[in-house]
């Protein structure tokens, strides 16, 4: 287990993280957004108070800035993998985190938050030009029942002193009644902002997290509201007054296009903190944003782990959900195991999230870190006349395409940017590359400029 601290010193050993050094004449949310929106670093702004913002912690590069991008780099640090580790690699630890089948028993440890003389406004959340109130993203809550501790991501609003307004999975608030307490704790370890988000896009936040495997990650700690891991730099303990308050927001974080969620009203009861607490920020609502990240990855993990165990065997290579497309396309690496495999596979797909209305097929030795070939392959290998596949115009609308926020139905689209198993090798065309593109002529040309300093 990373602690949140500890990974932000991580990202920052990397020469990826900036400091920057308040105060801040622009919103930090702007800020942030535009760092991501550069495929820039991660950013810690550093305040008098010493109660420090850091954005971008959780996403990373567009992939289409170079050709070896790996925008789960970051996440991937903060799981304990390296920064270079594979796509597959960080969708099969993600899903270790999730539900077990089984009862762990968690490690315990003491509570890295104790200091308790400050109010919630105190911690000057960001605020941005278009806000009423400051805002809390990338939350944790913590509800405890007679099952166990449940998990949920968070997302809402300071509105005073001692009251908060949020809103989290219908599944965590169906949990709970008006003077139930809830904890939410901000700045948690990697793998357990993880976690919240895995149980949110698989609609399992009833689950126990004594059930899931972030139990032997993470060690914990007891709250008046449930479980929280130990090492968390900021834990509010608050108490439902209003289950259904009149609390409207056209802000979304990621996760809450995927499943149903609801606004509460908490009253905030006490607060915990470090000594010098470091607390994450998501630009929600802007390209790029961690929990838009959050959202992909997670999802892209739960989707990975249900189709390899569809058939009984595991024909995906790879699943990605781009953050830079939005949530609105899927690119799935994989063999085609027969004639029609592709559209079982892209209804599968379907099915399991609603997140997108497309489906992009490649094939499974095309590498997701070089999202050129990716692209490349849906331009060489799939004619909009053979391969480009709409359903009936009365699909169920998908939840995060732009296009689709006007509630009418339309078409899902799969392609088929696999080479087709039926098809005779001698009807393959060579792929396009630089070396059969052009003549040895121009190749070594070619070579001895890049070769030049002036040119590199």
């Amino acid at each position: 287990m990373i602690p949140f601290t500890q990974y932000v010193r991580g990202l920052a050993g990397d020469d990826d993280l900036v400091r920057l050094d308040g105060p801040f004449e622009v919103p930090v949310d702007v800020l942030a957004a535009e760092a991501l929106r550069a495929s820039g670093p991660a950013l810690r702004f550093q305040r008098p108070t010493g109660i420090d913002l850091v954005s971008g912690v959780f996403s990373g590069p567009d992939q289409t800035q170079q050709r070896e991008a790996r925008p789960w780099s970051r996440l991937s640090l903060g799981l304990g993998l390296d920064p270079e580790a594979t796509l597959v690699d960080l969708l099969e630890t993600i899903s270790t985190l999730g539900p077990t089948g089984g009862t762990a028993e968690p490690t315990y440890t003491g509570q890295a938050a104790s200091a308790t003389d400050i109010d919630v406004q105190d911690l000057q959340f960001p605020q941005s030009e278009t806000d009423t109130w400051p805002a809390v993203t990338l939350g944790v809550a913590s509800v405890s029942t007679a099952d166990g501790t449940h998990w949920g991501p968070v997302h809402g609003s300071v509105v005073g002193g001692d009251k908060l307004r949020v809103r989290v999975p219908d599944a965590l608030s169906s949990l709970v009644a008006e003077g139930t307490t809830i904890t939410i704790a901000l700045g948690v370890p990697p793998a357990a902002i993880t976690t919240a988000y895995l149980l949110a896009v698989t609609d399992q936040t009833a689950t126990p997290i004594q059930s899931c495997g972030v139990t032997g990650t993470v060690p914990l700690v007891p709250t008046n509201g449930g479980l929280v891991p130990s090492a968390t730099e900021v834990v509010m303990e608050t108490t439902v007054v209003d289950r259904q308050p009149d609390f409207r927001s056209d802000r979304r974080e990621g996760w809450e296009y995927v499943v149903e969620s609801g606004p509460l009203s908490l009253s905030v009861e006490r607060v915990r903190t470090t000594e010098t607490p470091v607390i994450p920020l998501s630009p929600v609502g802007r390209p790029l944003a961690d929990d838009l990240r959050l959202t992909g990855l997670a999802t892209a993990a739960s989707l990975y782990h249900r189709l390899n165990n569809y058939w009984g065997i595991s024909p995906v290579e790879w699943l990605m959900l781009p953050a830079e497309a939005e949530l609105g396309i899927c690119f799935v690496a994989s063999d085609v195991l027969y004639g029609g495999f592709e559209w079982q596979l892209a209804n599968i797909l379907f099915s399991f999230s609603s997140l997108f209305d497309t489906v992009v097929i490649v094939d499974e030795d095309v590498p997701p870190q070089d999202f050129g070939r990716v692209l490349a392959d849906l331009w060489l290998k799939s004619h909009p006349a053979r391969d480009w596949v709409f359903s009936e115009p009365d699909a169920p609308a998908a939840t995060r395409p732009h296009y689709r926020r006007d509630n009418e139905t339309g078409s899902r689209l799969y392609v088929n940017s696999a080479w087709d198993p039926r098809w005779k090798e001698t009807y393959i065309a060579p792929r396009v590359t630089f070396e059969n593109s052009f003549p040895s002529g121009v190749r070594d040309v070619a070579r001895v400029l890049w070769d030049e300093p002036d040119t590199a």
